[in-house]
């Protein structure tokens, strides 16, 4: 079973770095497939009440249609090793997080925008910074439109 050893920290995207997100936005585009059946994503899928219009909608996922979130990095190499993604539906917010390889990691219905938690400024958001805007010079990533 695959497990992650190594610290992470989260962004969000109203705080940025910007670059993170683009960069997020440019690896997600043609991630159409997702995969449904981690050991958590399973748990937790049965102990909530998920509307089958969001399950339909990552069987064929767009991001195109969904909010991107956050974005949570390695904070040894500034990558970013999973996304949440939200869509809204009957008035409820649902986030779902997809890790490495378009795994489904957990849904939930937010009632909070975990912005608490999330790195603002410093040390750590310049370096991870730089690393985007690395990786999307590297591979020739047009600049994000918004």
């Amino acid at each position: 079973m695959y497990r992650e050893n190594y610290p992470k920290a989260r962004f969000h995207i109203r705080f940025g770095p910007p670059s993170l997100f683009e960069r997020v936005r440019f690896k997600m585009r043609d991630a159409h497939k997702l995969y449904l059946d981690g050991t958590h994503y399973k748990k937790r899928l049965s102990e909530r009440d998920v509307p089958p219009e969001i399950l339909e909608a990552l069987l064929d996922f767009d991001a195109s249609t969904w909010t991107l979130q956050t974005a949570e990095v390695r904070t040894d190499r500034g990558k970013f090793v999973n996304s949440t993604w939200e869509k809204v539906i009957d008035g409820h917010h649902y986030w779902v997080t997809i890790g490495i390889g378009n795994y489904v990691k957990t849904i939930v219905d937010r009632t909070t925008s975990g912005m608490d938690k999330c790195i603002r400024s410093g040390e750590l958001y310049d370096f991870v910074d730089s690393v985007n805007i690395q990786l999307m010079a590297d591979e020739g990533g047009e600049p994000d439109a918004e």
